[in-house]
């Protein structure tokens, strides 16, 4: 990689105190490294086979990886939502970054995202917690009542965030500051804690520092229209979700009724009917000037007339090639401004490569790995990085040594205290 690409380079740039206030400059500033830097970075994986494929093969067990542990967060009105929480082992505060699902993902089984969690947690001075997507199998089978989407993942998110914060919790003695990331529909969540950010927050400090999103959810009726509009795709994710949300019919009799491929279109028309309000809403949360809870599902999930001068920065990623997530249905409203969205401080990086979600394959992973590190920083004020390096002397006799017989190592990682 020439000089003047390395990641570093960049990453030091998203951190400089002109640009760190500013989203917009931040964007393009990213916008502009995947382009003028497009021959270093991209690495030839361009097909979409080839980029799910090594998306949902890539070798990561979180379930038993040793800093991390399964958890449950019990909200109002009964919710259980399982997650796991990754923890450094240190009593350092730290950035804490909330990560958000994609559709039907559960703490058991997101392959999509591992790429994510290992970039955010075993790469990164962070210490994070995973969270199911409302439209998890385990979500279903853990809670009497069921929805998906933006509004209720997004009461959900300031509800974590002020959990985690409260000093009543030993764990917000870890935290230095809070930060969102949502990966597809768990995006859409992330995006309305955005809004909603400004009205619950403390009045010294913003409850959340951030947010960013990997090919999330803009427009969810769009979306979820797309999906189940019939064809080849359509089918595959119907049987797909099919599998997915075996328990669903017996929270909601109603699903059990559908024709051939049209198990989601009748899942999402059924929710949508018996939609009661927000799962987890309590009046300590402060909803946007105009909104109130209600049964209108789809107008509470298209929250963006209500977008209006978000202060804290929001950083999307999408790409051009993407079936699930259509960039011209989701992103590419925001970025061609032809949705009005009243907001300076949210901005979108198209790039080129890449299908819905899998940027860690066409480009090289240190740099996205770099960049989504490089944001979290930048608005983490009281967190400062230490290098520290090792120097081994080692001369001519002990490198001949060294060469000449099979060296081993033998290494002992103690579990961090409870």
């Amino acid at each position: 990689m020439s000089p003047s690409c390395e990641p570093e380079v960049w990453g030091e740039r998203l951190q400089d105190p002109r640009v760190k206030d500013n989203i917009s400059l931040q964007g393009a500033l990213v916008q502009k490294y995947f382009q003028d830097c497009a021959g270093d970075l991209a690495t030839g994986k361009t097909s979409t086979f080839v980029n799910l494929s090594k998306m949902m093969t890539m070798k990561f067990q979180p379930q038993v990886h040793p800093f991390m542990r399964r958890v449950i967060v019990q909200l109002p009105g009964n919710i259980k939502l399982k997650g796991l929480l990754g923890l450094k082992g240190d009593f350092k505060r730290r950035p804490f970054v909330i990560m958000r699902l994609g559709i039907f993902s559960s703490i058991e089984d997101f392959k999509p995202e591992r790429a994510w969690a290992m970039m955010l947690f075993e790469q990164s001075p962070f210490n994070v917690l995973i969270l199911e997507n409302m439209s998890s199998g385990d979500f279903v089978a853990n809670n009497s009542q069921f929805a998906f989407g933006g509004y209720d993942e997004g009461l959900q998110n300031i509800l974590i965030a002020k959990l985690l914060q409260d000093p009543q919790q030993p764990i917000s003695h870890l935290i230095d500051s809070v930060h969102m990331f949502g990966v597809s529909l768990g995006g859409h969540g992330v995006m309305y804690s955005s809004l909603l950010n400004e009205f619950n927050s403390p009045k010294s400090r913003p409850l959340i520092q951030s947010f960013s999103a990997m090919c999330p959810v803009i427009n969810l009726q769009d979306t979820m229209q797309n999906l189940t509009s019939g064809g080849t795709f359509s089918a595959m994710v119907d049987l797909w979700s099919r599998e997915r949300l075996k328990g669903l019919g017996s929270k909601i009799p109603a699903v059990n009724e559908y024709d051939s491929f049209s198990f989601l279109k009748k899942a999402v028309s059924e929710i949508a009917r018996t939609y009661h309000g927000g799962l987890s809403y309590v009046s300590s949360i402060h909803l946007p000037p105009g909104v109130k809870d209600g049964a209108d599902f789809w107008g509470l999930n298209d929250f963006w007339k209500s977008y209006n001068n978000v202060k804290e920065p929001v950083l999307i990623f999408a790409t051009d090639q993407d079936l699930a997530v259509p960039y011209i249905l989701n992103a590419g409203r925001l970025q061609n401004k032809s949705m009005k969205v009243d907001s300076k401080n949210i901005r979108v990086v198209n790039l080129p490569e890449g299908y819905h979600c899998t940027l860690a394959i066409p480009y090289d992973w240190k740099a996205v790995s770099t960049v989504l590190q490089s944001y979290v920083l930048s608005h983490s004020p009281n967190f400062k990085m230490e290098q520290k390096s090792l120097v081994v002397d080692l001369g001519d006799e002990d490198w001949k040594e060294f060469y000449s017989v099979p060296a081993t190592a033998r290494l002992k990682v103690e579990e961090p205290d409870k």
